[in-house]
């Protein structure tokens, strides 16, 4: 079952440097998933502009809340793929922590909306089907 990491670290002063080698270590070994997660999103916007008809800049809005869960997964959880997600992680604790880390651009609700059309383009577009998001 994937899993959210929460929580405070505490680094002692001497471990710093340890600790920033595990940093690095640890975002080349997601650097994989980010890629992937950049390249959706670019589809995702056309998706959106193209395909839907939806205006700029309510595709961009859409597209900001969905890289923000992007960033979410790639470093709040141990998620490798969009088929890999929970109801929780797409709902509570991406809203508990967009509201934490994200000023200005689009309101918590509208969260919810956004990340309905991207599983459903993910399922139409993608194949990928991730029935605990989509709930069907």
């Amino acid at each position: 079952m994937p899993k959210v990491f929460t929580g405070k670290v505490v680094i002692p002063g001497d471990k710093i440097d340890e600790y920033l080698e595990m940093l690095e270590k640890a975002e080349e070994e997601r650097r994989p998933f980010v890629e992937k997660c950049e390249a959706i999103l670019k589809e995702f916007h056309d998706y959106l502009v193209n395909e839907k008809g939806l205006p700029e800049k309510t595709a961009s809005d859409h597209c900001f809340v969905i890289s923000m869960f992007n960033e979410f997964l790639a470093w709040q959880t141990d998620v490798w793929d969009y088929s890999e997600v929970t109801k929780g992680m797409a709902n509570t604790y991406f809203k508990q922590w967009y509201k934490r880390k994200v000023l200005g651009g689009p309101s918590i609700e509208r969260i919810p909306v956004s990340i309905k059309k991207f599983f459903l383009f993910l399922k139409e577009k993608k194949g990928i089907h991730n029935k605990k998001v989509l709930g069907r």
